[in-house]
């Protein structure tokens, strides 16, 4: 089945906190507003190893009203919004570290990251330049501009961004990930595959990597392999959209035009602005003899920017053929 496939979105790196900690003679030379910043900071980091995000901000909060130039208090409330998914905020964060703090590698790195999230790509590139050359190996500021390059098209680039993030920390799982992902835009689906073991070896509970080798599974025609995967995504990750989007797209190569419509709008509950969902809905039920219903979904499909009659059309074209084709199975 040569259906698109929903790929899981990349995985940004998970970054570190920073860890104040303070001799008796340095603390002597702190001030005030400085030692009761710090404090909060303290205290926010202990509710962030928690996973307490809000508490954590609130405590970031406090220690930047405390000295509004403590950069520390903003880098971490940064990392704490992107947690969350406060994009934006995270990124404010991160510009004004740089402000304080013009060549923070770190700062860079995370204010490129989010970008990518973002999907200011040239933005992104821009700041893992930066971070780059304040500090040639920092491997997470690779991997982000791999993320970047990747979505952008450029995916030779990408591989060897990833290639070097590897080679500077090879234990980290969403480096492999996130290229075997790459691959699989290049319909490398056995690289995609590789890279994927490689990060599941790592760390076995990446729902992503377990989305993505079903992508690359399905798209060998290992249908079976690939619904175990995706089956095990969603388990580890129960509303990981993708992950149901994906295994609606293998049901309908199944011909189980019940099961994919099932899938498809329970991804859609979870993630209301994932297009290609609408798509591949309105494709099952066509199939299904309910044009009305399906012209709602292509209508919806087509309303976000980007997304083109014509490679609407490819798709319902494409799937029709095949559909035929198992039909004379």
């Amino acid at each position: 089945m040569k259906l698109k496939i929903i790929l899981t979105p990349f995985i940004i790196c998970q970054s570190v906190f920073c860890w104040l900690s303070t001799t008796p003679a340095m603390a002597q030379s702190l001030t005030s507003r400085t030692t009761t910043a710090n404090s909060y900071l303290v205290r926010g980091n202990a509710w962030a190893a928690k996973g307490e995000w809000e508490r954590a901000i609130a405590d970031y909060d406090l220690a930047i009203a405390s000295d509004p130039n403590f950069d520390e208090g903003y880098y971490n409330r940064g990392l704490a919004r992107l947690y969350l998914k406060d994009y934006k905020r995270a990124c404010a964060d991160f510009t004004r570290v740089l402000q304080l703090k013009p060549r923070d590698s770190q700062a860079h790195a995370e204010r490129c990251g989010t970008q990518v999230l973002l999907g200011d790509l040239d933005d992104a590139i821009r700041d893992c330049d930066q971070a780059l050359e304040l500090d040639p190996r920092l491997a997470r500021a690779w991997s982000h501009r791999g993320l970047a390059r990747s979505l952008k098209g450029d995916y030779a680039g990408a591989i060897v961004d990833f290639d070097r993030a590897i080679k500077l920390d090879p234990r980290r799982a969403e480096f492999y990930s996130n290229r075997g992902a790459t691959r699989l835009f290049m319909d490398d689906a056995d690289g995609a595959i590789g890279d994927q073991n490689r990060a599941l070896k790592i760390k076995p509970d990446i729902p992503e990597a377990y989305n993505v080798r079903g992508a690359a599974r399905q798209f060998k025609g290992d249908l079976d392999g690939a619904v175990a995967d995706y089956n095990q995504a969603i388990q580890l990750a129960p509303h990981f959209a993708s992950a149901w989007a994906n295994r609606g797209i293998l049901w309908t190569a199944k011909g189980d035009l019940r099961r994919a419509e099932e899938d498809f709008t329970h991804a859609i509950e979870l993630e209301p602005q994932l297009a290609n969902a609408y798509a591949y809905r309105g494709l099952a039920r066509l199939l299904q003899g309910r044009a009305s219903d399906a012209q709602s979904d292509f209508d919806r499909y087509l309303s976000w920017d980007g997304n083109s009659k014509e490679s609407l059309d490819r798709i319902i074209t494409e799937a029709k053929r095949q559909f035929r084709e198992r039909g004379k199975q």
